[in-house]
């Protein structure tokens, strides 16, 4: 049986981080039809390190208003619009920078492991598929959907203070025709967990049988 969460009921209150997944871009995105579609993505093999500091989704719009010049006649238009996801991330390694700088390449040798960096011709050209899940046992799953690559570049910090951590910016592409930035879904119904049953009388044992 199935119950409804607090999203279907419009009752949730989002507190938590998100765990990021990185998956290569192959110019389609699934129809997320079940929750399963989700889980496939998911995986440990896709995981992208370990979030710090959260993660801010940022959809914004330029628009234009027209008026007449006494400005009794107005009317407004959206001109364009733009989507980013930002994050930081802890537990990040050479193969972590591999996937969000365009132009890093990395070579393992004998007991170290070489990343280079830059070069406009070193340009991979990718596209990524970002998945952030964000759990909530009480109120019920979510996960942003976007495609994209990381467009802030990179700049890391050591300190004897805190851990060094890289802070990607996704910026979303166009991801049908339709011009779709991001996704966004919710978990609205959970399997229901029936309580133990209760012995039907004196001396009835329910681990019996």
């Amino acid at each position: 049986m199935k119950k409804d969460t607090n999203r279907k009921t419009e009752k949730v209150i989002t507190v938590g981080t998100c765990t990021e997944y990185l998956i290569e871009y192959d110019g389609t995105v699934p129809e997320f039809n079940t929750r399963a579609d989700l889980d496939a993505l998911c995986i440990e093999d896709n995981q992208l390190a370990y979030t710090k500091s959260g993660a801010t989704i940022t959809y914004t719009k330029e628009t234009d208003e027209l008026s007449d010049d006494l400005g009794k006649l107005r009317k407004t238009i959206m001109k364009s619009d733009a989507a980013k996801a930002k994050f930081g991330l802890f537990g990040w390694t050479g193969k972590t920078l591999e996937k969000l700088e365009s132009t890093a390449r990395v070579e393992d040798k004998d007991g170290i492991r070489v990343t280079k960096i830059g070069g406009l011709g070193n340009d991979n050209g990718k596209q990524y598929m970002l998945v952030m899940y964000h759990q909530d046992k009480q109120d019920g799953d979510c996960w942003w959907v976007l495609v994209g690559k990381n467009t802030a570049g990179m700049e890391l910090a050591y300190s004897v203070d805190d851990g060094t951590k890289v802070e990607p910016e996704f910026t979303a592409d166009s991801m049908d025709k339709d011009g779709t930035l991001v996704i966004f879904i919710e978990e609205t119904e959970v399997d229901s967990v029936d309580p133990p049953k209760e012995p039907s009388g004196p001396g009835d044992d329910v681990n019996a049988g």
